[in-house]
């Protein structure tokens, strides 16, 4: 298996049908509705509601999520033995690719359940290729987590015997930097270390759109899905060595139980059961947008009780992003064609939202929330896109 973004939905081909034989025609509608009949700010509201709410019908009466094939994310067998024996061929001694098969090993682990066999195993796989590569210290640490998470107990000496090796390799190092220090030499970094830092950040261009969005939202900036399994889900380290997974998720992984802490209060309580698909759907794009949504979300005492501060939010923003697009003689076709894309996209995101995460019940309870958390999504996604 690849690690690359696997079974990518091509949304383009059903908005271009629709677009076609009917969004292109109610947008020049609602033009025409804004410059020969709007004359206040609250007349095209209603025209933007109104556009908004055709394309919604639209989506949801056309079948297109059914075209999709969107399904949650789960936790399998044939995924995680596919990902290790990936790895596995890798770590081979005629390909030596231990990076790359340490990033299979991750896959692998996050494709496992708690405390199953074949998280065990590819534990115990990822401590092997530490040990190829001298790091001791997380050599142990994964013969540990290996022998909490289920490890066959017919293969346990050979792991101990590991352990054992990595133990007593750690404390010769230890002895040999403690004698260069004290002599005022320093350590020399493995290759491969040297090789990592001349790497590009894959986060930069992330975090710059995080920086652009406001200083509240800095540091949610989203890891390229190709280094999914290669940097740390909140604060993009590569400690590819002792990652551990998020347990509602095959996507996310973290350098330490801090950062995935720290992750799940700030956003990915509300994206885990959609991230996924936010990938298939919308790239980078869509995560980013969710993202910014959920850190929102994830600020408030609890939705609810913040739907004054929501309307007052998408009053400022939201419907001005859509409002702008409607407005002006001088909108080209293209425009259209983009809000409109994005109002479609968004329509998909919310569905999966309701569906999947914890603000299904104050969405069905309130629609106002609802209809609120649309104009969220549809905000940052027009922000993201910028």
């Amino acid at each position: 298996m690849d690690l690359k973004l696997a079974g990518k939905c091509n949304l383009l081909a059903p908005f271009e049908k629709l677009w076609q034989s009917q969004i292109k025609y109610l947008a020049e509608h609602a033009l025409s509705c804004c410059l020969a009949s709007c004359t206040t700010s609250t007349d095209a509201q209603r025209v933007r509601e109104r556009f908004v709410d055709q394309i919604i019908i639209l989506v949801r009466s056309g079948g297109i999520r059914d075209q999709l094939n969107l399904a949650p994310d789960v936790k399998g067998h044939v995924a995680a033995l596919a990902y290790r024996a990936q790895g596995t061929a890798l770590y081979h001694p005629r390909v030596c690719n231990y990076i790359e098969a340490l990033k299979y090993f991750n896959a692998s682990i996050a494709h496992t359940e708690l405390n199953s066999v074949d998280r065990g195993i590819a534990y115990a796989n990822r401590s092997i290729v530490c040990m190829e590569l001298h790091q001791y210290e997380d050599c142990v640490a994964n013969v540990r987590l290996a022998r909490a998470s289920n490890y066959p107990v017919r293969f346990l000496p050979k792991l101990a015997a590991r352990e054992a090796r990595a133990q007593h390799a750690l404390q010769r190092v230890r002895t040999i930097n403690a004698r260069k220090q004290k002599n005022g030499h320093r350590s020399a970094e493995r290759n491969w270390q040297q090789q990592e830092k001349k790497q590009p950040t894959a986060a930069n261009g992330a975090e710059e759109l995080s920086t652009k969005l406001g200083p509240h939202l800095h540091g949610l900036a989203v890891v390229e899905y190709e280094q999914l399994y290669a940097r740390c889900n909140y604060c993009h380290s590569r400690r590819l060595f002792t990652f551990i997974p998020c347990e509602g998720c095959t996507v996310a992984m973290f350098c330490s139980v801090a950062c995935l802490t720290e992750a799940y209060r700030k956003y990915h309580r509300y994206e885990c059961g959609l991230v996924r698909d936010l990938w298939k759907i919308g790239g980078a794009e869509a995560v980013t947008a969710f993202r910014r949504v959920a850190a929102e979300l994830a600020s408030f005492p609890d939705v609810p009780s913040s739907v004054e501060y929501l309307e007052l939010f998408v009053a400022m923003k939201g419907y001005c992003a859509v409002a702008d697009g409607l407005e002006g003689a001088t909108v080209q076709e293209n425009d259209h064609r983009q809000l409109s894309y994005r109002i479609f996209l968004t329509d998909i995101i919310h569905q999966l939202m309701v569906e999947r995460t914890v603000l299904r019940f104050c969405c069905i309870e309130d629609p106002r929330i609802s209809r609120l958390l649309f104009e969220l999504i549809l905000y940052y996604l027009t922000s993201c896109a910028d």
